[in-house]
């Protein structure tokens, strides 16, 4: 068990730990602390991302808060220069993926090929090879205020320089790490990064500038309510705020149910407010509410849909009690998106959050007033649970709680969570528990949950499971608010009995934490009856070339959806053959490169890199096993 407990770090502790943070990488030189608060304190207040947030909430109106991060700075600038056009001054600014995991000869590597080559070759902003000198560079060719976006392993690193570079907002999720982002980090390693960060904010504060952090809570992989996450983004806000943090800013999502939805919304403000207040930190501000178009659902692929659901999200937004949101753009499905089809997307959601909120319509009804007491209850329950584990000590809480299964989410990608809960849609769309795990939901509000789940199951005739949870999980990119699936039914291809079926592998390559799709397929391949070695997600090349090596598998079946898979599996065949595997079978599928490209093109990549086939995203998963079926009978395999 963890040593880390709610109290704020010692000055000269902290100090220490800053010169180590520093020291990863040479640009940890042009960190001054003293300089940078002088550079902050001269920022404008429309540089500030939190001073901007709460504008929004006082004069009622809705901001964009859309993603941005590509490697170069002068791409960079013009995407942000471009956003400004469209009214955007919210800006999460992403990261790539090496940075975040502290790979940074890889993040140099991919800026190096994007400067020489013109094109993207990772699918963010490298800040720690960039520097504070060049950071202050896009910080300052546009208006606006940023919240960087990292991840746990880089999270210290990354706040030092964008802090340092004039950038005035970020994230401190330990639970979105532990949910979807790390799959070995422990408990007490995000719960300590964590620290740091609230610790570096309340550094800021202490001397006047004005730094605010965003809590996204436990981030889930599947269809439940937001119970957890809304609990977790509030003991993350007193996590940070007990090392001296001074503005807390909730992001919630959108699932697609209106009532649900928006229900959520109010809660979380009503709660956060009331546990700061709980737990003595009054001086805390909260400057506005953002809301974020969806959780790691997919995206529509067509054009057509993609602004649908877009402009779903934003109507709804307008109506909802928050003051920034962020949409995907339209080409989300394809990749990094293009800086045209960013304005198009932020141009159409703009116009509707500019048109609806001018008649000043507040959604409030009675569904809405129930669903946000059953979120109020179950958060409540959960967070004076979390409190009453750690004697009253929330954070010392976080570490049983997760043992326990007391925080918990489906396909969880940390190792540390038991994922023992499940969820689907109700009729009218709304995420309710199938699966409760060792969750403290509280009686009303399971027997609320429950006789939801029963409505559907008497309307449709049958029971509710997995199988209508991953139908429930695609149905709204597919412009439905429930999936249909047959839980009664005996799946797809099934192998004939054997002694010793094929062996197969799954994971997703790199650092890339997209874990969804390769546990829906491990699944489904252990259905039709393969052996499965699942490595799950942020998987190195040389794990799946061991792996074979250790079970003497017979195919890999490797997905990548954040689009650096050339650069992950660049050599792959050879280096099979070189630790005397090299016939085995090699599937491929997923996003495959940065921004807008051909599948065709990516095919002709992947097969002169070795492997055997090739798919583009949202493949059926039952033709890829149909192929493998195929391709293992052609050697005699099956």
């Amino acid at each position: 068990m963890s040593g880390v407990k709610q109290q704020k770090i010692d000055e000269d502790v902290f100090l220490k730990m800053r010169k180590e943070v520093l020291s990863g990488w040479p640009t940890g030189a042009e960190v001054d602390f003293d300089e940078a608060v002088e550079y902050q304190k001269k920022l404008p207040e429309n540089r500030n991302f939190g001073k901007i947030l709460a504008k929004y909430h006082a004069e009622g109106k809705l901001g964009l808060y859309p993603r941005s991060g590509v490697p170069t700075v002068e791409g960079e600038i013009e995407l942000l220069r471009s956003m400004n056009e469209v009214g955007v001054r919210l800006f999460p600014f992403t990261t790539d993926s090496y940075t975040r995991n502290m790979q940074l000869e890889k993040a140099q590597q991919g800026l190096d090929e994007s400067i020489k080559t013109g094109k993207a070759k990772l699918n963010g902003f490298p800040i720690i090879c960039h520097g504070v000198k060049q950071t202050r560079k896009v910080v300052e060719s546009c208006e606006g205020g940023f919240d960087v976006r990292s991840s746990m392993k880089a999270n210290s690193f990354v706040a030092e320089i964008a802090f340092a570079s004039g950038m005035t907002c970020m994230p401190n999720s330990p639970f979105g790490w532990i949910g979807s982002y790390d799959k070995l980090a422990s408990v007490e390693e995000c719960l300590s990064t964590a620290q740091y960060l609230g610790r570096l904010a309340g550094y800021y504060a202490d001397r006047g500038v004005y730094i605010s952090i965003t809590n996204h809570g436990w981030l889930f992989n599947g269809i439940v309510p937001m119970y957890i996450n809304t609990a977790t983004k509030i003991i993350e806000a007193l996590l940070t705020a007990g090392q001296g943090a001074k503005s807390s800013i909730p992001l919630m999502n959108f699932q697609g149910n209106i009532n649900q939805d928006v229900a959520d919304f109010y809660a979380v403000r009503n709660l956060l407010r009331k546990y700061l207040d709980k737990f003595g930190f009054t001086d805390v501000v909260i400057p506005g509410v953002i809301g974020d178009q969806s959780m790691l659902y997919p995206f529509p692929q067509d054009i057509g849909s993609a602004f649908g659901y877009i402009n779903y999200i934003a109507t709804i937004a307008a109506m909802a009690p928050i003051d920034g949101c962020s949409v995907k753009t339209v080409d989300e499905a394809s990749g990094v998106p293009s800086i045209e089809s960013h304005m198009q997307t932020y141009r159409s959601a703009g116009w509707i959050f500019d048109v609806v909120r001018q008649q000043k319509i507040q959604l409030m009804n009675d569904d809405i007033k129930l669903e946000q007491h059953m979120s109020e209850l179950a958060v409540s329950a959960i967070i004076d649970k979390v409190a009453e584990m750690g004697d009253g000590d929330v954070v010392v809480g976080i570490e049983k709680a997760i043992n326990a299964g007391v925080l918990d989410s489906p396909f969880c990608l940390n190792v540390n969570a038991k994922d023992q809960v499940l969820g689907v849609k109700d009729l009218q769309g709304a995420s309710r528990y199938l699966d409760y795990g060792n969750l403290p939901i509280p009686k009303e509000v399971r027997e609320f949950n429950d006789e939801k789940i029963r409505e559907r199951e008497l309307v449709q005739g049958r029971k509710l499971g997995f199988r209508t949870s991953l139908a429930d999980f695609w149905a709204f990119s597919q412009g439905s608010i429930i999936g249909e699936a047959d839980e009664d039914a005996q799946g797809g291809t099934k192998l004939p009995e054997m002694d010793n079926p094929p062996t197969i592998i799954t994971g997703t390559v790199g650092v890339d934490s997209h874990v969804i799709g390769t546990k829906i397929i491990s699944r489904a391949l252990r259905e039709a009856g393969f052996r499965v070695v699942a490595l799950s997600a942020q998987t190195p090349p040389e794990e799946f070339i061991k792996a074979a090596q250790e079970t003497n598998a017979d195919a890999m079946l490797i997905s990548s959806l954040y689009g650096m898979a050339e650069m992950d599996l660049q050599g792959f065949r050879d280096k099979c053959t070189e630790a005397g595997v090299g016939g085995i079978l090699l599937f491929l599928g997923g996003i495959l490169g940065v921004g807008k490209h051909d599948f065709a093109d990516d095919e002709v990549k992947f097969k002169k890199i070795g492997f055997d086939r090739v798919y583009p995203p949202e493949s059926d998963v039952e033709l890829s096993i149909r192929d493998l079926c195929a391709d293992l009978k052609s050697r005699g395999r099956l």
